[in-house]
């Protein structure tokens, strides 16, 4: 089965779900402008239940959910709408403009993180009077785990729970009341610590030892800082009180009890995010298999700061403004550099739009970038027509600062790949050899552009083959085409892709044109067609910058599959 990822499925209806978005947006101003006009909200709903349906199709959970709640919190609007309600249509106004954020964030990152959408679903659900989501919501670690580790090898004490059972869980609680108050983690942590492991000792080899295990892990994330504390997870150590509490009166029976599922998600998917960087956490890493791509809660906490920063339109506005002043810049540069300037003054203006691009990037958080730029201003301004040597090592600075500057407002737009990771380093690449990222960018659209060409010469020299009775003359410069489309696709990281293609070339060699080769069975040549043509959609969502995942390649590989010519793994 082919499977789309929600991104690439995203780009396909992106443009019909903005206009849901921009219309239930306009219903409800519209609404606080004509109060009482309740088929602005009907509106406003009707679009929400649709496009909850298409993110749930398209694999967006976190969109749908949120979709749902924004839906049901307009049917409370509608249903009291004779009371004040500015709070409600203030949340579901913020709700739609993270929505929109969130899509473009999608669209540009090529990944979709329903965990930043969690935030503002807890603010919507909280208007709602509904129960708030956890942070593992939309985490799932597969089958349950039988093979728990086991602590000790020893039953439980009674006598000593009962004993020293509510002094360990004092210690636990000062431990947990400094964290509460965000007062020296590291110490506090390293106390709850101490307390927990004696508890745990106490237990023995219990069913309530693997929570005691999971709460172990998860104080070593927070004393080494690999997490972040909010209020989730500090309400989650406050549940580890009460388990304490429970066993402490409880006796047996409260030892004999499993850790409810959803508390086992929750400490999972912090100790997730905290890497498998200390004994206790490589172990849970281990135990359930997790494979986080490289997601941390650092990155978590990167990534909701740049969905909540400016809109793409916002962006993609300031970043043709700044290229039309950097291009100014260059232009007054060379004029400058080749003595065509009228006075001196023509530098110390050159000397303020640096300064005015260098304030303008700040703002935009490419910090290292205006710094650097901001040097070279100082450096500019006491240039004079007398003095100015465009071989100098200080003219190639200016220059090799501006290229950098240009490079970091190209990184502001979606970059277009198929593979982000892979587009990203080769942009990171480009950078640090003083390449700019716009030719790159322009090379590597002539690249796919080139690349399509060729499949489609390829293509009509098949169905040549096809409609000539299997004349070979057709199918005489297929090959070479093919192995220039391969090279083509290296060049672009595609190895699977460029996989796929020497598949077919070889096919073409040794079971088409070779010598006493028997007509081919249309069935055949359709499969052919199958995988050269799912090739070319793959590159025609590059180029239109709407990627349609790496689901079509399976076609493509199973369609070599079946003609005998297996593709091996990249």
């Amino acid at each position: 089965m082919v499977t789309i990822e929600g991104f690439a499925s995203l780009s396909l209806v992106k443009e019909q779900i903005d206009e849901s978005l921009n219309l239930a947006q306009s219903s409800l101003e519209r609404f606080v402008e004509e109060s009482g006009e309740d088929s602005q909200l009907k509106t406003a709903i009707e679009q929400f239940s649709q496009i909850k349906g298409v993110f749930l199709l398209i694999n967006l959970p976190g969109a749908s959910m949120l979709s749902g709640e924004l839906e049901q919190l307009i049917h409370k609007v509608l249903a009291h709408h004779d009371q004040v309600n500015e709070r409600l249509l203030a949340a579901a106004t913020n709700a739609i403009m993270v929505l929109m954020h969130y899509l473009e964030y999608v669209e540009a990152k090529k990944r979709a993180l329903p965990i930043l959408l969690i935030p503002t679903i807890n603010e919507v659900r909280f208007l709602l009077c509904k129960p708030l989501i956890t942070e593992s919501c939309f985490f799932h670690f597969g089958a349950p785990v039988e093979n728990w580790p086991q602590l000790f090898d020893h039953g439980p004490d009674m006598d000593q729970i009962a004993s020293k059972g509510r002094r360990l869980r004092h210690m636990y609680q000062v431990g947990l009341l400094g964290l509460l108050k965000n007062e020296n983690p590291v110490t506090n942590a390293r106390t709850m610590i101490h307390a927990v492991s004696r508890f745990a000792k106490l237990c023995g080899n219990t069913p309530i030892s693997k929570f005691w295990w999971l709460v172990l892990a998860i104080l070593e994330a927070i004393e080494n800082e690999y997490i972040q504390l909010n209020v989730a997870r500090k309400a989650l150590l406050g549940t580890v009180d009460r388990h304490i509490k429970q066993v402490i009166n409880g006796g047996e029976n409260a030892l004999k009890k499993e850790p409810a599922q959803s508390t086992v998600q929750e400490c999972v998917y912090i100790a997730s995010i905290a890497g498998s960087r200390g004994e206790r956490l490589q172990q849970v890493q281990s135990l359930f298999q997790l494979d986080t791509e490289g997601l941390t809660d650092e990155t978590i906490s990167h990534e909701l700061e740049i969905m909540r920063g400016p809109g793409g339109s916002v962006i993609r506005s300031v970043a043709q403004a700044l290229n039309e002043e950097l291009t100014q810049i260059k232009d007054a540069l060379d004029l400058g550099a080749r003595g065509a300037t009228d006075d001196n003054e023509g530098f110390e203006s050159i000397a303020e739009s640096i300064l005015r691009v260098s304030n303008t990037l700040v703002m935009l958080g490419l910090s290292k970038a205006a710094g650097d730029f901001k040097i070279q201003a100082d450096v500019v301004r006491h240039w004079s027509k007398s003095d100015i040597n465009a071989e100098s090592s200080e003219f190639n600075k200016v220059a090799d600062a501006l290229l950098y500057v240009e490079n970091s407002v190209a990184t502001l737009l979606p970059r277009k790949g198929p593979d982000n990771q892979l587009y990203n380093h080769s942009t990171a690449q480009a950078m640090s050899e003083g390449m700019s990222v716009t030719q790159l960018d322009e090379a590597m659209q002539v690249v796919v552009a080139e690349a399509r060409a060729g499949l489609s010469l390829a293509k009509r020299a098949i169905t040549s083959f096809m409609d000539s009775n299997w004349d070979t003359m057709h199918l005489s410069n297929v090959s070479v085409t093919l192995k220039a489309v391969w090279g083509g696709l290296i060049f672009l990281q595609l190895q699977r892709a460029a996989a796929v293609v020497t598949a077919c070339e070889k096919f073409i060699v040794n079971e088409l044109i070779r010598e006493n080769a028997a007509p081919p069975s249309y069935h055949v040549m359709e499969t052919l067609a199958d995988a050269i043509t799912s090739i070319d959609y793959y590159l025609e969502g590059m180029e239109d910058d709407k990627p349609i995942g790496e689901g079509i390649l399976e076609v493509a590989e199973e369609s070599m599959h079946e003609l005998g010519f297996p593709v091996k793994a990249a």
